[in-house]
């Protein structure tokens, strides 16, 4: 694809990755990946076969979030777990962050839609920085609340972003896909280093490939992962890491003769013309990142004719392809529609609490005799209090 083109041309090493793609046909059908003297890993998808999510989780855990009158979360596009607290945020329905600890207790909620020097238009993105709450505001104001969510104060940004990171004091924001004069001799610029104190700016990536998809597939595609810092964009089948003052090339994902085309990035080109509606079954393949992980796992998400899961353990170099709508046979709960974080060897997702009761409802029609662990998922769901919203769903990998 085009963006991964422009990607290799940034860090010099083109004519190592066009060789490593032409050759990718001639290897075993076992081969997956190939990493390159330069740290470029190429992982070709479509020689990963798909797995049963039994073949990768053991177990399923369960966790209500208590009910809170002032506040319901209803689509969750960002979960952090950090000192045994669980931060929620819900961008567009209920536009509010909710901490809770991880028994499921809830602590407090960041609700503050408005026009407001304490409220946000719209929240692009958020972090944790030593149990204080940072929040990107859609119209370029970084806003700074206390341990407990009360407002501090904010800062207003040079530039409008989509979402950023914090390394070493020096904020990251994510501006490519927002017409910007940051890169150098006035280019645009995708990933931006700038430092609060003295308001400089450093372009880290000036790549633009020329889309401004809606915001909200563009979620947790600029992450602190296992001390590394990773950045991938949507249709880009490149995750890259941050390495110095600059960002570089670190994993690209080919899908074989599945991929997009190069007019993707052709601003006068609709996306839908390339990869259809849900109902069209268009089965062209491209990256739609929502990077987690840690220090020994790597997740992002792919479309292929439905949407997949590449989870990489990163320690035993092994790489492992879900697809969303995989039957869950290990607990006769739920499969694993997202992944909203992943603490330790857990995949954590954060789902309304009707689908589990549904789930549950619909086990118990089908069959009379349960497993040990399918009773006790219908054990949970029989004691579960309607008023609760959220249920926590860990499923611990093997």
């Amino acid at each position: 694809m085009k963006s991964t083109k422009e990607a290799l041309l940034i860090s010099g090493l083109i004519i190592t990755v066009i060789f490593l793609t032409s050759s990718c046909g001639s290897n075993s059908e076992n081969q997956t990946s190939i990493a390159t003297s330069e740290g470029i890993e190429l992982i070709t998808i479509d020689e990963i076969k798909p797995s049963k999510l039994s073949d990768v989780v053991y177990d399923i855990g369960y966790t209500a979030l208590k009910y809170h009158p002032e506040h319901r979360a209803y689509r969750i596009d960002k979960v952090i777990i950090e000192d045994d607290l669980i931060y929620i945020f819900d961008y567009y329905s209920g536009r509010s962050l909710s901490v809770y600890d991880l028994k499921g207790n809830f602590q407090f909620a960041i609700t503050k839609p408005g026009e407001g020097p304490d409220q946000y238009l719209e929240v692009q993105d958020f972090l944790i920085d030593k149990g204080k709450i940072e929040v990107l505001d859609a119209r370029g104001k970084l806003m700074f609340f206390n341990e407990n969510g009360i407002f501090e104060r904010s800062e207003k940004l040079p530039f409008v972003a989509q979402a950023f990171s914090k390394v070493e004091g020096n904020y990251l924001f994510q501006t490519g896909k927002i017409p910007n004069e940051l890169g150098g001799n006035g280019k645009p610029c995708e990933v931006v280093q700038y430092n609060l104190e003295t308001k400089k700016t450093d372009c880290q990536l000036e790549i633009h490939n020329g889309k401004k998809p809606h915001s909200f597939k563009e979620r947790n595609i600029l992450k602190n992962i296992g001390g590394i810092t990773y950045y991938s964009t949507y249709f880009n089948d490149t995750i890259y890491r941050k390495q110095g003052d600059k960002f570089t090339p670190r994993f690209i994902m080919n899908f074989s003769s599945n991929t997009l085309p190069d007019d993707t990035f052709d601003p006068k080109k609709s996306n839908r013309d390339l990869i259809g509606t849900p109902n069209d079954n268009k089965d062209k393949a491209y990256h739609t990142p929502n990077l987690q992980g840690n220090t020994g796992l790597l997740l992002t998400e792919f479309r292929n004719n439905g949407i997949y899961r590449l989870i990489y353990d990163t320690k035993n170099e092994l790489k492992t392809v879900l697809k969303t709508t995989s039957e869950n046979d290990v607990d006769g709960g739920l499969p694993l529609y997202w992944s909203h974080t992943v603490s330790n060897r857990d995949i954590i997702m954060i789902i309304d609490s009707d689908y589990v009761l549904e789930r549950a409802t619909k086990l118990q029609e089908e069959k009379t005799k349960f497993s040990e662990k399918e009773q006790a998922f219908l054990d949970f769901a029989n004691e579960f209090n309607p008023d609760d919203p959220l249920v926590m769903i860990a499923y611990h990998l093997k």
